[in-house]
């Protein structure tokens, strides 16, 4: 089932102070390499929020809460959003991951008057046969010494590679079911089978979904 972003629309003191409040799931902020504390804008284009990380960005991203389904959750103007000043306690509505932005799609009737897109019939440019890069201030925020090199050089390519340590790894095989059992540093037990790490790291590629457009790499430093 694809994920699920929400909107909601609320007004404010007097009643002239409209804001639009906007739900994303942790796993989708994640994939759109966005993390709590980064500076972001959110703003409408053709109908759609966008929120993607910018060094002077306005918005300062959330921690996500709950505990059956995290999200992240933040508030801005509805001029910012492009909403309508019409109340809406909650509406779900369809998101997505494109070039290291959320994007996020209005209801029709939810769009101010001025964000509505006049859509042209136009053909459509051709496809790079790579995805463009993301920024690098999103892809490498926080990240140092190889794990940044790595990423660096993937945004150049128009790749994403997601640097982990052994921690990380062990982490994503237990959340997809595998028993995994430390034996040393270097050595495991994975569902009773004795593992070295490049075991490990080989069966976290394919729980994973690993591509060649978006892999993990093992970061032992």
């Amino acid at each position: 089932m694809a994920e699920q972003g929400s909107l909601a629309i609320t007004a404010r003191g007097d009643g002239n102070r409209w804001y639009g409040r906007v739900s994303i799931p942790e796993s989708v902020a994640r994939k759109a390499n966005i993390r709590e504390g980064m500076r972001v804008n959110a703003r409408c284009v053709d109908g759609m929020i966008i929120i993607q990380p910018e060094d002077q960005g306005r918005i300062k991203f959330p921690g996500a809460k709950g505990k059956s389904n995290p999200r992240h959750a933040f508030e801005a103007a509805t001029s910012t959003l492009g909403l309508r000043e019409i109340k809406l306690d909650q509406a779900n509505a369809l998101i997505s991951v494109e070039d290291g932005a959320v994007k996020i799609r209005v209801p029709e009737e939810y769009l101010a008057a001025d964000a509505r897109a006049v859509r042209k019939i136009k053909k459509d440019p051709p496809r790079s046969s790579t995805n463009p890069p993301r920024t690098i201030a999103a892809a490498t925020y926080g990240v140092h010494g190889t794990a940044k090199t790595l990423m660096i050089e993937a945004n150049r390519a128009g790749k994403d590679v997601r640097p982990m340590g052994p921690d990380n790894v062990l982490e994503i095989l237990r959340a997809a079911g595998r028993k995994v059992d430390v034996l040393g540093p270097r050595f495991f037990r994975i569902d009773g089978q004795s593992a070295n790490l490049a075991d490990l790291f080989e069966l976290a590629r394919k729980v994973s979904g690993d591509t060649d457009q978006n892999r993990i790499a093992l970061i032992t430093e």
